[in-house]
């Protein structure tokens, strides 16, 4: 193979090298993610990306992949040129956490943002704590748990887990989250370590909370509705609030109205709180 001789100090470069790999990243549901791989070679590269059941993603031949998360997934990029070279980069894992995401800035760059901070508890003598945090991060944040100030060794994922509580793990913890952007702390929690006959019952508490809203408007043998376009609004703002994830329509046939109910009562699990809302006419 012939081709032009390098310039003084000019690396030639044999093989495909992957310079900078994809990260992971934790982000609420629908929002826009990019990967990004980099790499150097000899020739033009070109790049597909897959997900972790090995199928190729629509669309993904470029060294940036942008899409919109709508569920955790693995991914990882494969770099090849024309003469048979191919590299792998590494496999990174998009998280998506479907949880309450008001408190994201709008100009958010990816620096830790603490959407649930652990709560305090009481735990019997010889069972098993259990403390939970989650944040965004773009990188995936790192976690680190610490009680009275001092670290915890191989506490580093969201969820502090300890069988057979003693006196000892009594006290003050809190998880610091960081990534190479910023580092954020949770708020301090108390945990109690009691005899099992001093532990009150615990109280009732929602797994989850789901709401569907429908509003119907425009009618054809009738003037079109203003309420129930408002009413929709104003209590998907009010029920978000409260915790609830909110599915809100508009101007549904009755086919689509019983599709959207029978998805909704597919989410009515045990612990569930459910609430349906309609706005309109009874019949057209």
């Amino acid at each position: 193979m012939t081709g032009a001789r390098p310039k003084p100090g000019q690396i030639m470069i044999k093989e495909i090298v992957i310079v900078r790999h994809p990260v992971s990243v934790c982000v609420p549901v629908n929002h826009k993610v990019t990967l990004r791989v980099r790499a150097e070679g000899k020739s033009i590269l070109h790049y597909q990306w897959f997900t972790e059941d090995e199928r190729e993603v629509p669309g993904g031949t470029q060294a940036d992949l942008t899409f919109t998360a709508l569920k955790t997934q693995l991914f990882v990029c494969r770099v090849n040129d024309p003469f048979n070279n191919c590299v792998f980069s590494e496999w990174v894992k998009v998280k998506v956490l479907d949880i309450n995401k008001s408190g994201l800035p709008v100009d958010w760059q990816g620096e830790p943002h603490i959407a649930i901070n652990p709560k305090p508890q009481t735990v019997r003598l010889g069972s098993k704590l259990t403390l939970r945090c989650a944040a965004f991060g773009v990188p995936a944040p790192h976690y680190q748990w610490y009680k009275n100030g001092h670290p915890l060794q191989n506490k580093t994922s969201d969820a502090l887990q300890i069988d057979g509580v003693t006196a000892e793990h009594k006290g003050s913890y809190l998880c610091s989250i960081s990534n190479v952007l910023e580092e954020r702390w949770t708020e301090p929690v108390d945990v109690d370590i009691v005899q099992p006959d001093q532990v009150s019952p615990p109280a009732l508490t929602a797994s989850d909370k789901v709401a569907l809203l429908i509003g119907n408007l425009n009618y054809s043998n009738y003037p079109s509705l203003m309420a129930p376009v408002m009413d929709v609004h104003e209590l998907s703002n009010l029920l978000q609030q409260l915790g609830f994830r909110v599915v809100s329509l508009l101007d549904l046939t009755k086919e689509e109205m019983l599709a959207a109910i029978d998805k909704f009562i597919q989410l009515l699990d045990r612990g569930v709180y459910g609430l349906f809302y309609y706005a309109g006419h009874g019949y057209e």
